[in-house]
């Protein structure tokens, strides 16, 4: 009987890489397997620490370029739960500059 995923053992969920893709790697940088389950990470409508500038694209709509980042990417559980955490307590990004970028250590 399958378990639900905040009490199984089994992390297989938390992400894969999709050595098929003819653009990966994507981002330079991964440290860990190369998560592909954030292809398109949730986050691009919200605040988060990760590194992106903004544009204005050719509608004059702002918009966030994240192709700098590699955190949706480096390692399956490290990827999941920083995603996780911040989808706990989203905030909505108001179209502003970045404040303060993550610093990868």
């Amino acid at each position: 009987m399958p378990q639900p995923k905040d009490v199984t053992d089994n992390e297989g969920f938390k992400g894969f890489t999709n050595t098929g893709c003819p653009f990966l790697p994507c981002h330079e940088g991964v440290r860990g397997e190369f998560n592909c389950l954030f292809c398109y990470c949730p986050l691009i409508a919200f605040e988060c620490p990760g590194p992106y500038t903004v544009f204005t694209d050719k509608n004059g709509i702002r918009r966030k370029d994240c192709s700098a980042c590699t955190l949706p990417h480096n390692g399956y559980r490290q990827s999941w739960n920083f995603i996780q955490q911040w989808l706990e307590r989203p905030v909505v990004w108001d179209g502003g500059e970045q404040a303060r970028p993550f610093q990868q250590k």
